[in-house]
């Protein structure tokens, strides 16, 4: 089971230095069916946390603080109802509601996209679709562990640039793993799952050697081809969190 973790780790890492977000998407899904929904959604706020401040230190200088306020404010105040109004409800009904919340609201922010060309659909200093996209990622980060497609969504309709926004993801991540952890824990009763220190420590290394991984690969990659793998890991977020739910119920 370690290794396997291992391997996910290294795998989501590296797309998060790449693209900004990759981790819970990647990860998160491999990592829950390995530790289990609760303990699992646990471990990847958790860890996702640690490769946010990781990568939040190789592109400190390309935060969009506004954004970030604005984002940050509605998500951590939707995390303590979300985990209230979430502690009974079944693990599967929630991922295939957030699932299927990701797929869709990516495909119409690609469509509306493709409809209007280079014109954003809103004013880029707009709060009232930061302050969506921030409650959807909150909820996210405490249903499922993924607060990433909803800020995925705004990055493709806003046109946001993909440099600007790898780095503003990270602090908005940690800050909602950090917030969704807190929740879950004072109210939800959750735990962490039972590692012994060396398998901790592993999984450090192993956080540590996807950043390196990703800093290989990261000025090899255009922003158009970022943008194609921030699309495409907001799909497979959302698809695999989807059919973790219809596994979960069958």
């Amino acid at each position: 089971m370690l290794a396997l973790l291992i391997v996910a780790i290294l795998v989501g890492g590296s797309l998060q230095r790449v693209a900004g977000m990759g981790f819970g998407l990647v990860a998160g899904p491999f990592i829950v069916l390995l530790i289990g929904p609760i303990e699992g959604v646990l471990f990847v706020n958790l860890v996702g946390a640690m490769m946010a401040l990781l990568v939040l230190g190789r592109t400190i200088r390309r935060v969009d603080w506004r954004r970030y306020g604005w984002l940050v404010s509605a998500s951590i105040t939707v995390s303590v109802p979300a985990a209230l109004l979430l502690k009974d409800a079944s693990a599967p009904a929630l991922e295939i509601s957030v699932g299927g919340i990701v797929v869709i609201c990516m495909t119409l922010a690609l469509v509306t996209s493709r409809l209007r060309g280079a014109e954003r659909p809103f004013r880029s200093e707009a709060r009232l679709p930061l302050l969506v996209t921030g409650a959807a990622a909150g909820f996210g980060s405490v249903a499922a562990g993924i607060g990433g497609p909803p800020i995925a969504v705004y990055s493709v309709l806003d046109r946001w640039d993909p440099r600007a926004f790898a780095a503003t993801a990270q602090p908005i991540f940690l800050t909602n793993a950090l917030a969704a952890m807190t929740a879950k824990l004072l109210v939800a009763d959750a735990t962490f799952p039972d590692l012994a220190v060396w398998e901790w420590v592993a999984v450090f290394v192993a956080l540590v050697a996807s950043i390196g991984l990703g800093e290989l690969l990261v000025g090899r990659i255009s922003a158009s081809a970022t943008r194609k793998v921030l699309v495409a890991l907001a799909y497979v977020g959302g698809f695999a969190t989807l059919a973790r739910g219809l596994l979960g119920l069958a």
